[in-house]
């Protein structure tokens, strides 16, 4: 259990078995489908921060965003970054060349659950999406 009293809506593990076992990888993520994450973790950060879950009520989705693309638009690196009161761009969310998703190294399970409750909701959008483009 978290410090402030809330449960972990999984870990970080889980977390990334949740997008393998979507069967996505990066070359299924394109510049929209980033920007889908984006929206939903605007969503889950304003939620949370109302709430009370996250340790401060600043705590905001930064709007620098690094991104790699394959010359066919897939995914190759991407970070993401969050921003309060007394940090700015601390990591958010991480796809990293190798393959490995990083899930804010710097953070409790108040301020992960809103980040991977929006990972856990894209990684749905991205496989149905994955789907109904295989049809």
């Amino acid at each position: 259990m978290s410090t402030r009293g809330f449960e972990p809506v999984c870990t970080n593990d889980e977390a990334r078995a949740y997008f393998c076992n979507k069967g996505l990888t990066y070359k299924d993520v394109t510049e929209g489908d980033v920007l889908t994450l984006v929206m939903l973790l605007n969503r889950e950060l304003k939620k949370s921060n109302k709430a009370g879950e996250t340790s401060v009520s600043t705590m905001s989705l930064s709007r620098k965003v690094d991104i790699r693309k394959a010359t066919n638009g897939t995914l190759i690196t991407c970070f993401l970054y969050m921003n309060s009161q007394y940090f700015q761009r601390r990591e958010c969310i991480s796809f990293n060349r190798d393959g490995f998703i990083g899930f804010a190294g710097w953070a409790d399970d108040g301020n992960l659950n809103p980040i991977k409750r929006a990972f856990l909701q894209w990684c749905d959008i991205i496989e149905q999406d994955k789907k109904e483009g295989q049809t």
